[in-house]
């Protein structure tokens, strides 16, 4: 089996024709953020904070997701600092789940790889702001309601899911009985690392995304750690050619993206708000008052922004995340922001000023940056 997959690839390879690139781009969704009401109400342990990301292949009109795939050059790696989370319950390595079944408990958080699917046989995954409207699940256990800002639309409102047929999985060349998997099987905790280098998950015919901007979702995460991941994908061309796009060290054809890596850098920062300031260097925690956060000590949201250290200053990444009384607050910066290259930091809250540093600041895998005292009363 391993070689017939090796044999594929390079067939695939031979047919490739020189075009425009089908793979725009590597999309990273913070789909939901776990509270202590999940917690409490998993199958399977889930630790409160944890974060569920989404993964799509962004590709052009008329190109289909047809693998992710490891190969001998070429590692799949997907890991996180800690663990992965998987449900007990129906969990499993693709979201074999039902609608039904998704009501209860936390199986919508599992932990799973994807052609597209997102629930069972009848619904695909799309992005939450590019979702229909219409809330598909209601969870009669309550939980999964968390409304914190940094995970953007509730699943209350918009679950990231739309009615379709997503195309078989379809695992080639996996060593029996695909160990390598096991760490996204039904075993919560079991492992925080995906390493493969000769297999590939596939859909045979071709998988396209349910929307006109043509994303497949191909992977959920849920782990309360840093997630990180080096993806190697191939796709198909209108033409009936393939391309194969990898996370490093690309030869002949292979086209290269910086999106297939998740290399995250992780912000810790410390500014005052003066509206909320009691003195001592605390803040008075409110946050919870309005049902966005189970944290006591959340105060509220900031937006913390990476912009271009050069020319006009352009956007480079935001995030956005909760501010805690001791003024502490932690970003995770998507893949545009590159370890090691210098940044100013924009701070933007809903009721104060908007606040830049005063000089660029190199970002490094974690990185923490205190705003002076002046910068810090510009926060009212």
């Amino acid at each position: 089996m391993k070689n017939k997959i090796l044999i594929l690839c390079m067939v695939m390879l031979s047919n490739f024709t020189i075009a425009q690139n089908g793979l725009e781009n590597i999309i990273v969704e913070k789909y939901y953020i776990s509270n202590a009401a999940d917690a409490a109400a998993s199958l399977g342990a889930l630790p409160i904070g944890s974060v569920t990301y989404r993964i799509y292949a962004d590709m052009l009109p008329g190109y289909k997701f047809q693998a992710l795939y490891g190969i001998a050059e070429h590692e799949l790696r997907i890991e996180t600092s800690t663990l992965f989370f998987n449900n007990e319950d129906r969990g499993d390595i693709t979201p074999t789940y039902t609608i039904a079944q998704a009501a209860t408990n936390t199986v919508m958080l599992d932990s799973w790889l994807s052609v597209g699917g997102g629930c069972g046989l009848n619904f695909l995954g799309v992005l939450k702001t590019e979702d229909d409207g219409v809330s598909t699940v209601v969870n009669t256990d309550g939980i999964l309601q968390n409304t914190n800002p940094s995970a953007g639309i509730p699943l209350t409102t918009q679950d990231g899911l739309i009615s379709g047929t997503p195309e078989d999985v379809t695992l080639v060349g996996f060593d029996p009985p695909n160990t390598d998997l096991d760490v996204f099987d039904a075993t919560s905790n079991f492992g925080n690392l995906f390493s493969n280098f000769d297999g590939s998950l596939a859909a045979l015919n071709g998988s396209v995304g349910p929307t006109t901007s043509n994303r497949v979702l191909i992977a959920q995460m849920t782990t309360d750690g840093v997630l990180r991941f080096e993806l190697n994908v191939q796709i198909g061309t209108p033409s009936g050619g393939t391309q194969n796009y990898v996370a490093k060290n690309p030869a002949g054809n292979e086209i290269q993206i910086p999106s297939l890596t998740l290399n995250p850098v992780t912000l810790s920062m410390n500014a005052l708000i003066e509206g909320f300031y009691i003195g001592g260097g605390l803040m008075t925690p409110c946050l919870n008052a309005i049902g966005s956060t189970n944290n006591p000590l959340a105060v509220d949201v900031l937006t913390i922004s990476a912009m271009d250290a050069l020319g006009a200053h352009g956007l480079i990444d935001a995030q956005t995340d909760t501010l805690y009384a001791d003024g502490s607050i932690q970003v995770t910066f998507g893949p545009a922001v590159v370890p090691g290259t210098a940044y100013y930091l924009k701070v933007n809250h809903r009721n104060s000023l908007e606040t830049w540093s005063a000089n660029s600041v190199v970002l490094g895998a974690s990185t923490t940056y205190l705003f002076s005292s002046s910068v810090t009363q510009a926060l009212n």
